[in-house]
């Protein structure tokens, strides 16, 4: 295993929080109305469930990469930047009144 694949892997974990938020900002955002699709439900729950778990699967990658290679500044970086996330998310879900 190559020993930035670990890194790219923790970001490609990042870039999927990213959009998955942007889409539900989109949707939030918007005037269309998603309710009427058939079967949206799941799907967006589906989504969620990725959303809340990808900065932690981002977390256990980083940490796995610093391991590795413990004096990559871009290893301490991408770590940095998935406990951001994670700890940003869980002020995002226990400010909001709507859980």
């Amino acid at each position: 295993m190559a020993r930035t694949s670990l890194r790219a892997t923790a970001i490609y974990c990042l870039a999927i929080w990213a959009a998955i938020w942007l889409l539900f900002m989109l949707i939030r955002f918007s005037s269309f109305d998603i309710r009427v699709i058939p079967g949206i439900g799941p799907v967006m729950l589906v989504a969620l469930v990725v959303a809340v778990a990808a900065p932690i699967v981002a977390i256990g990658i980083a940490c796995a990469a610093l391991v590795r290679q413990p004096k990559a500044l871009l290893n301490w970086l991408t770590l940095g930047c998935a406990i951001a996330t994670c700890v940003g998310q869980a002020i995002l879900f226990t400010v909001t009144k709507w859980m």
